[in-house]
């Protein structure tokens, strides 16, 4: 993959709640690391083929590279726990991901044709390093389901060895639910064994 401005935006964007948090993973020493991190994000990012057409959720798999490289950096493996912990907070600490996920309304009819519209794209791709995902819609707008048979973000961290640390990263899925309105839940996925990650969105009332 190219490293364009959307890579370099992204690194400059989250760095600072990435670095101001690392006291959660045991790291006092936090410029330190996220020096040694950045190195690592952009080696990650190279080897990683170009998105095409039918390719989806790019920034996905972007923060992704940046929670593996700061994983990979690190000399002591934190748990699963404080991994989950950090991730949440550094990402929905941050003033973009705020404003982004509070301004992303799940449950009207132009957000869910957009996500229909990914899904059936995504259904064309052969990149490993993206998704493939069908949606089933709700009796109304206010709940859906996007069902996963392929996850970008598994594969990856399988690719640098690391996949003991993927579920902090499905972890995030109700974090991210705190800011969209939403009740989040799910029965499996990919990085746990499952065939699926079945995730289920409802509008909280």
């Amino acid at each position: 993959m190219k490293i364009g401005i959307l890579e370099k935006t992204m690194w400059t964007v989250f760095r600072p709640t990435f670095q101001k948090n690392t006291s959660i993973i045991g790291v006092e020493d936090s410029k330190s690391l996220m020096k040694k991190a950045k190195i690592k994000y952009y080696e990650i990012l190279k080897d990683i083929p170009e998105y095409g057409e039918n390719d989806v959720l790019l920034i996905n798999l972007i923060g992704a590279a940046m929670y593996a490289a700061v994983y990979i950096s690190l000399e002591k493996k934190p748990t699963i726990d404080q991994l989950s912990e950090y991730y949440e907070i550094a990402m929905n600490s941050n003033i973009v991901m705020k404003i982004f996920l509070k301004s992303s309304d799940y449950y009207s009819k132009k957000y869910q044709n957009s996500l229909k519209k990914s899904a059936e794209k995504s259904q064309k791709s052969s990149n490993p390093y993206t998704w493939r995902f069908k949606v089933i819609q709700g009796d109304t707008l206010e709940s859906f389901d996007t069902i996963f048979d392929k996850c970008g973000i598994w594969h990856m961290m399988n690719q640098l060895g690391i996949p003991e640390a993927t579920p902090a990263l499905c972890r995030y899925d109700y974090a991210m639910a705190k800011l969209t309105n939403t009740v989040f839940t799910r029965e499996q996925t990919l990085a746990g064994g499952g065939t699926m990650c079945d995730c289920h969105y409802q509008k909280k009332k």
